[in-house]
């Protein structure tokens, strides 16, 4: 049966050896301390999938995208990248992998324009000769650089940097992509660009697989399929993105804003037994208006209050349910863990 999974880590485990300071009176010594950067990982990425990575820094993206790129070894497990494994298959991993670090302009030539770096990248990856233009060409044009393709590197804008990093990554069409911080530092219009591009080539019928690490939390909330959370260099919550928000999710709240209720009313909405519990909120309340904030049991009452507000003829200004963001999300469960 073929592997569904483009990338599948086993136990993996990566540690390093640091210095720090030690507390011995006036005399500064330092003591060698281990540090467990990826600490017995098991993940599974599935083939065509967007997989979003988050994590405070520290919690070891980077070094877990480093290994499944062959450029440092694990201490302990491995991991299969396209069915290949990353100790003994170095070379088919790396044939099956585009990679895209947080600072990728450090590789080009300032010197050369967009066209020509990536003529000079293409003949290290391979590429046939005689396919050379037409791919350098379409792969610019997937990222927006058509036009610019032969404008010199040292005048491109930081987005255009990027773009052209994203290009170099699609030149040998890679089935995997592992894209480490790839908005780090742009502007909101290139953020955005980029972050469409990832999602259109995700969704182009290719199957291509995307492992997207990114400090932005909404960011990856728009565009990925599945969301892992890693800390101190373990998977503590992995899901897609609603799933992740309902695991904090402990009661059910709805605000609303209505006009003329009077206080006999006020005091029949609270024996409802739908609600558990009632607090005037009038922030978005004006004159004859009043705001409520209403714990009910569960979701599926909120019909039960629609009825309340048209039975006693109420009349309904607001409504607003509150969710959990994806980012109090991340904090809560980075918290727990």
């Amino acid at each position: 049966m073929q592997n569904e999974y483009a990338i599948q880590t086993l136990n993996l485990t990566k540690t390093f050896t640091a210095k720090i300071p030690a507390e011995t009176g006036l005399i500064r010594r330092r003591k060698t301390t281990m540090i467990t950067a990826i600490n017995g990982l098991n993940l599974q990425i599935k083939k065509g999938e967007l997989f979003g990575l988050l994590g405070p820094n520290g919690a070891g993206k980077t070094t877990l995208v480093k290994m499944l790129c062959t450029l440092l070894p694990p201490d302990k497990g491995t991991a299969l990248v396209n069915g290949f494994d990353i100790v003994k298959q170095q070379m088919n991993v790396k044939r099956s992998l585009g990679t895209l670090f947080s600072v990728g302009e450090r590789g080009f030539f300032w010197r050369l324009n967009g066209y020509r770096n990536l003529e000079f990248f293409a003949a290290i990856y391979n590429v046939p000769r005689q396919k050379r233009h037409d791919r350098i060409m379409e792969v610019l044009r997937l990222v927006g650089l058509e036009r610019s393709a032969f404008d010199l590197y040292q005048k491109y804008s930081g987005g255009m940097k990027r773009k052209l990093s994203l290009a170099r990554t699609l030149l040998p069409d890679p089935p995997i992509l592992l894209l480490d911080e790839p908005t780090t530092g742009l502007d909101v219009i290139s953020s955005r660009n980029i972050r469409e591009f990832v999602r259109s080539i995700v969704n182009d019928q290719s199957g291509r697989t995307v492992l997207y690490t990114t400090h932005y939390i909404e960011e990856a909330s728009q565009i990925c399929d599945r969301i892992g959370i890693l800390r101190s260099g373990q998977l503590i919550a992995c899901d897609t993105p609603d799933a992740i928000r309902s695991m904090i999710k402990k009661k059910e709240l709805i605000y609303i804003v209505v006009e003329h209720i009077s206080p006999q009313q006020i005091e029949r909405m609270h024996s409802l037994p739908a609600i558990t519990n009632i607090t005037e909120n009038n922030q978005d309340a004006t004159g004859n208006q009043r705001g409520f904030c209403l714990e009910l049991k569960s979701v599926d009452q909120v019909p039960s209050i629609f009825d309340f507000l048209f039975k006693e003829k109420i009349k309904l200004v607001n409504f607003q349910r509150e969710e959990p963001t994806l980012e109090d999300a991340f904090i809560e469960l980075t918290k727990r863990a």
